[in-house]
């Protein structure tokens, strides 16, 4: 019989370390990197979201002087690349039904529209492309430099001191642009219906908000919450995770934006198709 004490259990220990994950090693590796990219930024949003939920104190100084400093470096090429992309467009399709002989139905068709499609994307692209790059870029300087692997020695929480107050500050921010974006939207069209088309701003605005209902301006604020809380979420897992120097933070910025616009296009897949399933007569002309 024996009298030395009992083997201790053998603990696991790894990336694969419990069923769910275990799974993962089956996959190619080319589709492996991307599932646990994928699962790493969902768990970066819950404990983002936790912690801004269950302790709401502590980080809305940082974030107000991050808006501050984003509003103040960035305000001027939000708005130009905003009223730059939409007059574009405007110009581009007040052609299309001027050849059409439809100019009068030019207002509130693309209204409709951009209020769902055009006015989000340009704000997507805007968001990840100004604010988005430079919040990879901040939080990558600081793992690059090691400051966020000092601040685990010291005992500090990385997602709670950077990432909490940079992703509040962007969704707050991306919501509040979603109401004057609406408007830019509409000086543009305006703009392409008079000097393009010919088409006087009584006759513009003479049936303009006929098809736009208060569900649709509430669907666009939340729309561009969750865009921003998105692109918050997807900025700061490259940026906590950047790796190789200058050169792996440049790539890192990179893939911050292009997910962005990635991950934009699924999330507006899945909120339209929610939206007007819940509310089909949105998507009614009258």
């Amino acid at each position: 019989m024996s009298t030395g004490a009992a083997a201790p259990p053998i603990t696991r220990r790894g990336p694969y370390a419990n069923p769910l994950s275990n799974s993962l090693k089956w996959l190619p590796p080319k589709v492996r990197g991307p599932v646990i990219e994928a699962g790493g930024m969902v768990d970066l949003l819950v404990k983002i979201v936790r912690s801004a939920v269950l302790h709401p104190r502590g980080y809305w100084v940082d974030v107000a002087d991050d808006m501050y400093q984003t509003l103040k470096q960035a305000s001027l090429p939000i708005a130009a690349a905003i009223f730059g992309f939409l007059i574009f467009m405007s110009i581009l399709t007040v052609q299309f039904f001027a050849m059409a002989g439809a100019t009068q139905l030019f207002g509130p068709l693309l209204l409709l529209q951009a209020m769902r499609t055009f006015t989000m994307w340009i704000v997507s692209m805007v968001v990840a492309g100004v604010i988005g790059s430079a919040l990879t870029a901040d939080i990558g300087a600081r793992k690059v430099r090691e400051e966020i692997d000092a601040m685990e020695v010291m005992g500090v929480d990385p997602i709670r001191d950077l990432a909490v107050p940079r992703v509040v500050s962007l969704t707050l921010l991306t919501t509040l642009i979603s109401v004057p974006s609406i408007i830019v939207t509409i000086v543009s069209m305006q703009v392409g219906a008079n000097y393009v088309a010919g088409q006087s701003s009584a006759d513009f605005h003479s049936n303009l908000f006929a098809n736009v209902s208060p569900v649709q301006v509430l669907a666009v604020v939340a729309n561009c919450f969750l865009v921003g809380l998105l692109i918050g979420t997807i900025c700061c897992y490259k940026g906590l995770n950047a790796s190789g120097g200058a050169i792996g933070l440049g790539r890192a910025v990179n893939q911050a934006v292009v997910l962005s616009f990635v991950g934009v296009w699924v999330l507006q897949l899945a909120f339209n198709a929610l939206l007007l399933g819940l509310f089909p007569n949105l998507g009614n002309f009258r």
